[in-house]
């Protein structure tokens, strides 16, 4: 049985809410610290992946970047009084590289280009919290990267008009959940003896 792409849209809407749903709240409670810098950066490239998206007629494709980036915004607040705060002058570059992500974005009538680049900054966005857990592995939930993981596989198989700049972010966001997942499980395993 083929599930129709509505369907799979909404199990990625599911997927997002059970991924960041549990994050949003192990951050209230002090056990998960998200990097501060990573959430502005998710927060806002996540909005404009989905408006692209949404453009360009992905469809129920684009329904899990629109609540994702509701879910992003939540995060970045808590965050802002109980995530990470070591910032570097590498998260300084990867956040400004970000910002300039906005205006290329709205300049450009490309929306391949503007995909590529959009998914390009995100992932440097990966940078300071791959730091982070290469210090701290247990400060960040391996799960909620993992369910993103599965998350943008369904988007892909929600898209409705199979085009690069309907999917390219998905693609980008697949590989770099699962760089981040094995980097904080292989950082766990590594201190588990010291511990």
């Amino acid at each position: 049985m083929i599930l129709s792409p509505e369907i799979w849209g909404g199990l990625s809407v599911a997927l997002a809410l059970f991924s960041l749903g549990p994050y949003f709240w192990a951050t209230l409670k002090g056990t998960n610290k998200p990097h501060i810098f990573t959430w502005v950066i998710w927060t806002l490239l996540t909005a404009i992946a989905f408006l692209i998206q949404y453009l360009e007629g992905a469809g129920s494709g684009a329904w899990s970047g629109g609540v994702s980036t509701f879910l992003c915004l939540a995060i970045l607040i808590v965050a802002l009084r109980f995530g990470e705060k070591h910032i570097t002058k590498s998260d300084w570059i990867v956040f400004l590289a970000a910002l300039a992500a906005i205006p290329i974005w709205l300049i450009t009538e490309n929306p391949i280009a503007a995909a590529i680049w959009v998914t390009a900054i995100d992932s440097a966005g990966y940078i300071p919290t791959l730091r982070k857990v290469w210090a701290k592995p247990y400060e960040e939930m391996a799960s909620t990267h993992a369910i993103a993981a599965l998350k943008h596989v369904f988007v892909l198989l929600a898209v409705q008009n199979y085009v690069p700049a309907t999917i390219i972010y998905s693609l980008g966001m697949v590989v770099m959940n699962s760089i981040l997942v094995l980097t904080i499980l292989f950082r766990r395993r590594l201190l588990k003896p010291a511990a």
